[in-house]
């Protein structure tokens, strides 16, 4: 379902993109820990062959983006890894969606996370962490919605909200501006959450570094544009000044 959302919002929004979506369901079958979590080592390694004879044809490496959700941020970690390992090649950004959390955190508990160091940018939107998702930075830009923990505003299932904030932003790239901070505390305390704002998602500066915290709303569009980085009680206080 993941894939479905993301791509219908590349084909709807941004119909000039090539998009390949990688099926690797029947691996992912059975026991988490035995077969899923521990293919995706085996299927990033099978990927990154096929991108190599891709690129060998004439793909253009610095404009490949690889996004994947939950155990597939591990197999977009996997891919990465095995480009730059086996083929010497560096991918310019991938985008991590709640990566999964059990056996693979904390680092190097049974198979290794995707992580700052696979790609030249990696940004990362966590919406159930501690839950299904990862409950730590883990990325060159880590992005928590709401707190990035569950239960997420509206809840269905928090670890899929992830896919929905980003597949939003394919379609509306400032929906999400986010605020630099340490924590939600600190973020939600913040005077002026503007400065060094910058997109969750699509149009995410691939310049950005650390956490970065914002507000969504329960249901879709989750974007509040601006008013995502402003909390109520200081919005209501800027709007009695004014």
């Amino acid at each position: 379902m993941a894939a479905e959302v993301v791509v219908s919002a590349y084909l709807e929004a941004r119909p000039d993109t090539n998009v390949v979506l990688l099926d690797w369901s029947n691996m992912a079958h059975g026991s988490y820990v035995v077969n899923a979590a521990r293919n995706t080592r085996k299927v990033g390694t099978a990927t990154a062959e096929q991108i190599n004879k891709l690129v060998e044809e004439g793909l253009p490496l610095d404009q490949l983006h690889v996004i994947g959700h939950s155990l597939g941020s591990h197999v977009a970690g996997y891919i990465a890894r095995d480009l730059k390992n086996k083929y010497n090649m560096t991918v310019k950004r991938l985008t991590a969606l709640d990566p999964a959390f059990p056996a693979f955190y904390p680092d190097g508990v049974m198979m290794e996370h995707v992580s700052a160091k696979d790609a030249e940018f990696v940004d990362v939107i966590h919406t159930d962490a501690g839950g299904y998702g990862a409950p730590v930075r883990t990325g060159t830009a880590d992005f928590w919605p709401n707190g990035g923990k569950s239960t997420q505003p509206g809840y269905l299932c928090s670890h899929w909200r992830s896919w929905w904030f980003y597949a939003e932003s394919v379609r509306n790239p400032e929906a999400f501006p986010a605020s630099p901070a340490e924590s939600f505390h600190k973020f939600k305390e913040n005077p002026t959450p503007e400065a060094n704002m910058v997109y969750m998602g699509f149009n995410c500066d691939t310049s950005a570094q650390g956490s970065y915290f914002l507000t969504t709303n329960g249901q879709s569009p989750f974007g509040k544009g601006l008013e995502g980085i402003y909390p109520k009680s200081k919005k209501k206080t800027n709007d009695i000044k004014s």
